[in-house]
């Protein structure tokens, strides 16, 4: 994440309105991304999105419909998977990368 004070939600926000061209529109937590235009592919751009902003890897059981249906979903798919990755960081020193 570029700037520490944004919160999680805020960035998957951000670079949820890019990935769905939704320019200036405003984006509930809630709504559903594949009522607003979400295709596989868009879903894929997202999800590579996601990894390469937060340094994780989303793990396979995150990777489906339910997860990226909205940014609540994504959202609580991106912090599982920091939690993980600092708990694998303190179980052997290094920082992990799921």
């Amino acid at each position: 994440m570029s700037d520490p004070r944004e919160s999680v939600r805020d960035v998957v926000t951000k670079l949820t309105q890019k990935q769905l061209n939704l320019g200036d529109r405003e984006l509930g937590p809630g709504d559903d991304l594949w009522n607003l235009g979400m295709t596989s592919l868009s879903c894929m751009g997202l999800m590579l999105e996601v990894e390469n902003t937060f340094d994780i890897e989303l793990p396979v059981d995150q990777l489906n419909h339910e997860t990226f249906t909205s940014v609540n979903g994504i959202v609580a798919a991106v912090e599982s998977a920091q939690q993980s990755a600092q708990q694998d960081a303190g179980a052997d020193g290094a920082p992990a990368r799921t």
